[in-house]
């Protein structure tokens, strides 16, 4: 069964902007946990978006990008601190 969802423009932008918030705040309070809110706004981001939610689409795009996200990390030299 399909089903279509109808989700406003300002409800994607406010979700947007407290998505960012809280990546720009944990880059600086806590890298760590940059990597798993990233998923989570990844996940929020594709059920706003995507009607209805491709998992696999989603889930393959999820581990590419927080792959790449934690290589970039590692080899940065915020892991050193």
């Amino acid at each position: 069964m399909t089903y279509m969802k109808c989700t406003c423009n300002k409800v994607k932008t406010v979700t947007a902007l407290f998505w960012f918030s809280i990546l720009a705040l944990a880059a600086f309070i806590s890298p760590m946990l940059i990597i798993p809110l990233a998923l989570l706004a990844m996940f929020n981001a594709a059920y706003l978006m995507l009607n209805p939610l491709p998992l696999p689409i989603v889930l393959s795009f999820v581990c590419m990008v927080s792959l790449s996200v934690y290589a970039v990390y590692m080899n940065s030299g915020a892991a050193l601190i």
